[in-house]
């Protein structure tokens, strides 16, 4: 089983009905109110040329949100329903094919697409729209969900100086932490590993990811996860030890929460299985920074969605109303 069903839950049925759109995503529809621009840029990190779109008001503007989807194959045309709202209250909004998806290049892998790599592409976006004339003293933020949001909030230490920043369903805790409560709660399956128990999966989690290190390649962190693997008789848990997940191991974030100033939304719903609603607020809570807010969406999912609506069951990103006005609210009062 593949990593992208369990890194933030996915939807499996991203079944691609035309070249550039997958049937869960939706085009912004233009009008004389709205303009698009193309934007190519090229990843600092391979030289690979990467490709979106900026959609602004025809009228005057003053602040654009970068939207960063989850793991699994994106396009420019995800999150189209948080994208038309901003839109209509005068925002902005940016979006980027991932690698090898749509019309950006490189190939796209299940195994190796990583929080830090996209980070990478995310710093790599932000300094080329900085550079954009029609973007001029305008504010730029970022809004990122789930693997998206680590890599946002990894974007921002690492010379992204956002001017806000909201973290939708985003993993807090450090070094991975958040992969138990996967564990536990196993919705597709990723961990359960023939002749063990939940506790057992769990203590080769923890194991794993107290062995690597940060700064060391995937390669040695494998190795030591290999070992783990002998010792604790895991020859069938292989597919935990990807590196996709390693990389999740290795992301630890707190300073940067802690030592924010910048304007941040936290937002996240209670009826989340993939990220623990109470493990990340208490967290975040315990930091105590003042320009962090706080938003729990009562019975809503990871995707911040009701799964009882309809609408959902035809893409997930057809979030509550409770959560779009929310986030719609802050960003234009900020």
């Amino acid at each position: 089983m593949k990593p992208l069903f369990v890194i933030l839950f996915i939807c499996s049925a991203k079944l691609t009905y035309a070249q550039n759109i997958f049937r869960n995503e939706q085009k912004i529809e233009l009008s004389e109110q709205l303009k698009s621009q193309e934007i190519e840029f090229t990843s600092r990190e391979d030289g690979i040329k990467l490709s979106g779109s900026l959609i602004y008001p025809a009228n005057e503007f003053s602040k654009v949100v970068i939207i960063v989807p989850g793991s699994g194959k994106n396009t420019r045309h995800s999150h189209f329903v948080l994208a038309n709202e901003f839109l209509t209250n005068q925002i902005a909004v940016f979006r980027f094919d991932d690698r090898g998806i749509g019309k950006s290049g490189g190939k796209y892998n299940t195994d190796t697409e990583t929080a830090t790599l996209l980070q990478k592409d995310v710093v790599s976006a932000f300094m080329y729209l900085k550079k954009l004339e029609i973007l001029y003293d305008k504010k730029i933020g970022i809004l990122g969900h789930s693997l998206g949001g680590i890599a946002s909030i990894g974007a921002l230490e690492n010379g992204c100086d956002f001017d806000f920043i909201i973290q939708m369903a985003t993993p807090v805790e450090n070094n991975g932490a958040f992969l138990t409560y996967q564990a536990t709660t196993n919705i597709v399956g990723f961990f359960t590993v023939k002749g063990k128990t939940t506790e057992e999966v769990i203590q080769f989690i923890d194991l794993v990811r107290n062995s690597v290190c940060p700064d060391e390649d995937y390669q040695a962190s494998k190795n030591k996860a290999k070992a783990i693997m002998k010792e604790l008789n895991f020859g069938k848990g292989k597919h935990i030890i990807k590196e996709v997940i390693i990389d999740l191991m290795k992301q630890n974030h707190e300073v940067t929460y802690q030592s924010c100033e910048i304007p941040m939304l936290y937002i996240i719903g209670t009826e989340d299985k993939t990220v623990s609603c109470n493990n990340e607020v208490e967290i975040l809570k315990g930091l105590k920074n003042p320009n962090i807010s706080i938003s729990i969406i009562d019975k809503a999912s990871h995707y911040l969605n009701d799964k009882s609506n309809p609408k959902s069951k035809i893409s997930p990103y057809y979030i509550t109303e409770n959560a779009l006005n929310t986030i719609i609210d802050w960003t234009v009062k900020i």
